[in-house]
């Protein structure tokens, strides 16, 4: 017996963004298994209709208040360990689980590696489309293969890790020809035994204020909580993705020039004599901290933060974007990208 889901029309994206826009889609559906899946892309309306693949919505923004087309929604849950050894230990953790809970997991079992990315809001299956990164640590370094469905053909992938073409907040999967391919399921890598990452942002001062000498895992995975939740806006109650820019990556010659001017530039070293400079102190710099206009702002506690206040519409950020955009360049001649998936 077919097992098809069922399908949505003219459906309400509000609580599938964390923007908040009340975004209409001319048809939506919610995938629980593979089998599902397949059927679906069997389905004569949805192989003649635009396509968007769309996680947890938490580093997505829509250019209009109505996408005309068909919004996949991939819920397959569940993880398993695949392989294990006195080092490491493989996890298959299908796309549909919570981002948070699967790192949650992790540290609870003492395993090292993805404890920096505690409480990134999102789905396991957006991870490695975003590449998704916080304090000093990027999820490319965990991953071993990514698990996918063509939702053109109905063929299944698997993408190793070299395959994804990973750099920041980068991979093949958010290139055009790469955005049919809807990840169900990623295989991670842990360790039983690793170094913390305590040098980047505050982690190492949080946890000398607090006392904390014989720092473990559950140590770094609670500040890295800590500290995001005083810097970032409560998710269901103002709308945001987070972090809206990218940091520029530039030539350290480009670095020295800019300190000459702005002796307290941050910067974090990268390869090939180049170096990340945060965007958001950029941003905070050229006097956009706390901003408002109408429904949306910059965030008072973080300039990185692009916010949503409600009742508004998707060009108010597009247009907020641009502006800190050329406000930035025009200071420190310096271009900022978003890294927030804009469709």
């Amino acid at each position: 017996m077919k097992k098809i889901a069922p399908m949505e029309r003219n459906y309400s994206l509000l609580n599938h963004n964390s923007f908040g826009f009340d975004v209409i889609a001319k048809y939506f559906v919610e995938i629980s298994t593979l089998q599902e899946l397949h059927e679906l892309i069997k389905d004569d309306v949805f192989r003649k209709s635009n396509k968007l693949i769309m996680s947890g919505g938490s580093n997505l923004l829509f250019r209009n208040c109505f996408f005309d087309g068909f919004v996949i929604f991939p819920n397959i849950k569940n993880y398993e360990t695949m392989e294990e050894d006195d080092k490491h230990v493989i996890i298959r953790c299908n796309g549909g689980e919570l981002w948070k809970d699967f790192v949650d997991m992790a540290v609870s079992k003492n395993l090292y590696g993805i404890e920096n990315l505690s409480d990134i809001p999102g789905k396991v299956g957006a991870a490695p489309v975003q590449n998704i990164g916080a304090y000093g640590s990027e999820i490319k370094d965990y991953i071993f293969q990514v698990h996918t469905i063509n939702i053109i053909n109905g063929k299944e992938y698997i993408f190793s890790n070299k395959d994804c073409r990973f750099s920041y907040r980068n991979s093949i999967f958010k290139q055009d020809s790469y955005k049919h391919y809807l990840i169900y399921a990623v295989d991670f890598i842990l360790h039983k035994r690793g170094i913390l990452n305590l040098d980047y942002g505050n982690i190492r001062n949080y946890l000398a204020q607090k006392g904390i000498n014989n720092i473990g895992l559950k140590d770094v995975s609670l500040a890295v909580k800590d500290i995001r939740s005083s810097k970032l806006p409560e998710v269901g109650k103002i709308g945001s993705v987070g972090s809206f820019f990218k940091n520029p990556i530039i030539e350290k010659e480009k670095l020295d020039h800019l300190k000459s001017l702005y002796p307290d530039m941050p910067s974090y070293p990268e390869k090939n004599h180049c170096v990340k400079v945060p965007a958001g102190w950029l941003i905070d710099k050229s006097g956009w901290l706390g901003y408002r206009e109408n429904h949306v702002g910059v965030w008072d506690k973080q300039a990185l933060v692009l916010v949503h206040y409600g009742g508004g519409t998707p060009q108010e950020i597009l247009d907020l974007m641009k502006k800190i955009q050329d406000s930035v360049f025009e200071k420190f001649n310096l271009e900022i990208q978003p890294e927030v998936n804009i469709v």
